[in-house]
């Protein structure tokens, strides 16, 4: 690994040009290798460097956040369900359907059936089986390609088109059923328009739980699985077969009610402290982890002449866990008005010669949104760090993080974060992790320089 000289460069040139410095160090920066070698890490130069370790156990709390986007997940949600600890939810799915393959549905062709197949990714239920209620609504409003739709947001929903019940079982990976309602609906859409018009036809759904419903189902609508295919016959009864398909335009809307529970009265984000030995990390709940990092920063400014050589961030969970969240983003949280941005999401941009700096912080990674108002066109060619989980630990490296805090506080003024939020990749996952308290640590070799 190539010891970058940043951070030597803001300590022993800052009564000299701070703007001009700032492009020589992000130069340094991009022309740095992130490759890790222990034996440089931990060797020290006799005469000139002194290369140390510290070890920070870091404080964790949870934090509810209410309004996450779901609108780019290849799931939806839709449901109920009821946690004796945490609340229940209720989750309605908003969707767009279009033509995929297979026939053109012409005049001379009768309908003679529909069939629903999702694929399902995952469920909850209290048993072994449960009934699952749901009805099929059109929308009066419509769903746009370009928007951004929160768990918040809530759609006005048109007629009842038709409804369905099954029985699923925790077993299950697809649920199939008959859409017979919904065929003689869409048909009648569908039949008068010619073959161009078919093809580029799109229409807006609801999928919505209905009363006595006892499942909460996640769907997969990329897997191959999933798809919803039209029967039709002509006058010599020959067999038409037109096949529809969920696009990229869809979102779950998530109703989470505390009132019944320890949490009732929890606003959005409120912090709390659920148990005394572990966080609950369970995104369905709108429950996050969040690492103080007070006392790392703090110690950070207070050093001279200094070199971060690597920065390790280890979270452990309790073996309580069962089915752990797999991939972890860790973003910046401003307390006050949601959460800023990833803080490792500048290292592609710095990495291909971007040293629009401020730019470069300033719209990282907004996917993650806690409003409409804070969302950035175009935010989401950033790519975050993500922890995957491993034999229940997170591991992620932070240095150039913590590189890039520091360069912020000093050349710009501005204030660096003192807590993370641990934000799940996906965030209509269904699974949960149990921090240890006690538990998190940061890992920090650095190097002091002698006589600069």
């Amino acid at each position: 690994m190539k010891i970058s000289r940043i951070i030597i460069i803001n300590c022993t040139m800052s009564l000299l040009d701070k703007g001009f410095f700032l492009i020589i160090g992000l130069l340094t920066l991009i022309n740095s290798s992130c490759e890790q070698d222990e034996s440089i890490i931990k060797v020290n130069v006799e005469g000139v460097t002194n290369t140390n370790y510290i070890e920070f156990n870091l404080p964790t709390s949870e934090i509810f956040i209410d309004s996450l986007r779901t609108d780019d997940s290849d799931f939806i949600l839709v449901g109920d369900y009821e946690d004796p600890l945490l609340g229940a939810l209720a989750a309605e799915a908003y969707f767009e359907l279009q033509y995929d393959s297979g026939a053109v549905l012409a005049d001379t062709l009768l309908l003679d059936s529909v069939v629903f197949m999702l694929k399902i990714e995952d469920q909850l239920m209290n048993d072994a089986s449960a009934i699952f209620n749901m009805e099929f609504h059109g929308l009066r409003d419509s769903l746009f390609s370009q928007a951004v739709y929160l768990a918040t947001k809530k759609l006005t929903l048109a007629k009842r088109i038709q409804s369905v019940t099954e029985i699923v079982f925790k077993s299950d990976t697809l649920l199939t059923f008959s859409g017979a309602d919904f065929g003689f609906y869409l048909y009648e859409k569908l039949k008068g328009l010619d073959a161009s018009d078919q093809y580029a036809y799109t229409s807006d759904f609801a999928f919505v739980p209905a009363v006595e419903n006892e499942a909460l189902l996640s769907f997969d609508l990329i897997s191959d699985e999933t798809k919803i295919l039209i029967f039709s016959r002509d006058p010599s009864d020959s067999l038409f077969i037109t096949q529809l398909k969920f696009n990229s335009v869809h979102f779950t809307q998530l109703d989470r009610n505390k009132s019944d529970t320890d949490l009732s009265g929890l606003s959005n984000l409120d912090s709390i402290q659920f148990a005394d030995d572990y966080s609950i990390f369970n995104p369905l709940q709108g429950l996050f982890t969040v690492l103080d990092f007070s006392e790392v920063m703090l110690f950070l400014y207070q050093l001279d002449d200094f070199v971060l050589n690597n920065v390790e961030l280890e979270v452990g969970l309790t073996t309580a866990t069962t089915d752990p969240i797999v991939g972890v983003n860790f973003y910046a949280l401003n307390q006050e008005s949601g959460i800023n941005g990833n803080v490792f999401a500048s290292l592609d941009l710095v990495l291909a010669g971007n040293l629009d700096y401020i730019s470069t912080f300033n719209q990282a990674a907004n996917d993650f949104l806690l409003s409409e108002k804070s969302f950035i066109s175009g935010a989401g060619a950033f790519s975050p760090l993500i922890s995957e989980v491993s034999e229940l630990t997170y591991n992620s490296m932070i240095t150039l993080a913590l590189e890039d805090q520091y360069l912020r506080k000093t050349f710009l003024g501005e204030d660096t974060f003192d807590k993370l939020v641990m934000i799940s990749e996906d965030r209509l996952t269904l699974n949960q992790s149990f921090i240890e308290r006690g538990s998190v640590a940061v890992k920090i070799y650095y190097t002091k320089s002698k006589g600069l």
